[in-house]
């Protein structure tokens, strides 16, 4: 098992202060406790190994954009959760 497989979440997955939504084999809704959206996170392959970058969305370009990649997906989702 790669160290990626292990840190990939299944389809839904409740973790500590929300949860990660699979809307594809690549991407994951970042969800608080609450309900609140707080944005996505999606798997960038690069010839070094997968990267998890950390999308919000930015209402007034009605886009989204990065604030970081990461080794590790839960590091990509607790940036998103504790950023404002």
């Amino acid at each position: 098992m790669t160290l990626v497989q292990a840190h990939t979440p299944q389809a839904r997955e409740q973790r500590p202060g929300g949860e990660l939504i699979a809307l594809g084999t690549d991407r994951w809704r970042v969800v608080e406790g609450d309900g609140h959206v707080r944005g996505l996170v999606e798997r960038v392959q690069t010839p070094t190994g997968d990267r998890f970058r950390a999308l919000r969305f930015h209402p007034p370009s009605r886009s989204f954009r990065a604030i970081g990649e990461f080794w590790r997906i839960n590091e990509a989702s607790d940036t998103l959760r504790l950023s404002r």
